[in-house]
């Protein structure tokens, strides 16, 4: 189990109500990370991405939401902790590809990201047996924490969720360059933009890295936080789920009422001085398993 200091709350601390009116600071990244297509877009909604980003269809979000919205107190407290669940499998849940928890800790202003062993055979199991409900309560049981959201993709809806955002803008340390008979991944060194495609196929070479490949997920999911969770895509957030993810099947638990909701917390964290950056801690029982 995740130790003490790791912040994860147990079930016997119970916070729930207070925790999830700030969860919802983290609902940026969950617009990009698994729901956002542009094929699913195009192909079932009446709908053009310059139609989704226009100033008209801006302006119309922001009438909606005058009301309680426009004056941000920066002032107010942040404060609480939630844990959300996040992973990307094939369709048929034969693989998972990365898996982490995700603290939201806003007493700290900040996200630790805890990346766990995609290749659990007992949630390999438990999601092909029973889909995302099974294996939230197996990570729950093995893991000692609550869940209080969760956020699935898969390596089509992953791909085209990091193209719409234009890619990840990351540093790699060293040359890559990796080849199998399923996929073949080459990086350079250096500054760089990775785009869907290519950065699915590094969290999947990560995997056979063993504990230091935990590690390397889990440092690309904190770039994605920071890269996704800014005060511009919170603007723009609103208007995506409205016009977009209101009228699509998502594979994540984050209602229309929740996300409207969640629209000033999310401004105050990136409006705030304090915001710290997101880390990686891996715990010696995901690393044994």
């Amino acid at each position: 189990m995740f130790k003490k200091d790791h912040k994860f709350k147990t079930s016997k601390q119970d916070k729930r109500g207070s925790l999830l009116r700030f969860f919802y600071a983290f609902l940026a990244f969950a617009l990009v990370f698994g729901t956002i297509s542009a094929v699913v877009i195009l192909k079932h909604n009446d709908l053009s991405l310059e139609d989704i980003f226009s100033d008209k269809a801006t302006t119309t979000t922001d009438e909606n939401q005058t009301s309680g919205n426009d004056t941000v107190d920066l002032n107010k407290e942040l404060t609480g902790q939630a844990d959300i669940l996040l992973y990307c499998a094939d369709s048929d849940s034969s693989q998972i590809h990365f898996m982490v928890l995700v603290d939201a800790d806003m007493d700290d202003r900040t996200f630790r990201v805890h990346p766990l062993n995609p290749d659990n055979s007992e949630y390999l199991n438990a999601l092909s047996t029973g889909g995302y409900k099974e294996l939230i309560s197996a990570v729950e049981k093995h893991e000692g924490v609550e869940i209080d959201k969760y956020i699935a993709s898969n390596p089509d809806t992953f791909a085209l969720a990091i193209n719409y955002m234009g890619g990840l803008e990351y540093t790699v340390d060293e040359r890559i360059e990796y080849r199998t008979d399923d996929y073949t991944l080459i990086l350079t060194q250096g500054d760089q933009t990775i785009k869907g495609e290519t950065l699915l196929k590094y969290f999947k070479y990560c995997k056979t890295l063993g504990t230091d490949g935990m590690r390397q997920q889990g440092k690309l999911i904190c770039a994605m936080i920071e890269e996704y969770i800014t005060a511009e895509n919170v603007e723009k957030g609103i208007t995506i789920y409205q016009k977009v993810l209101s009228k699509i099947n998502s594979a994540s638990d984050v209602s229309y009422v929740e996300m409207s909701s969640a629209l000033q917390m999310l401004r105050l964290l990136c409006s705030s001085d304090e915001r710290q950056p997101a880390t990686v801690i891996l715990s010696q029982e995901s690393i044994a398993q």
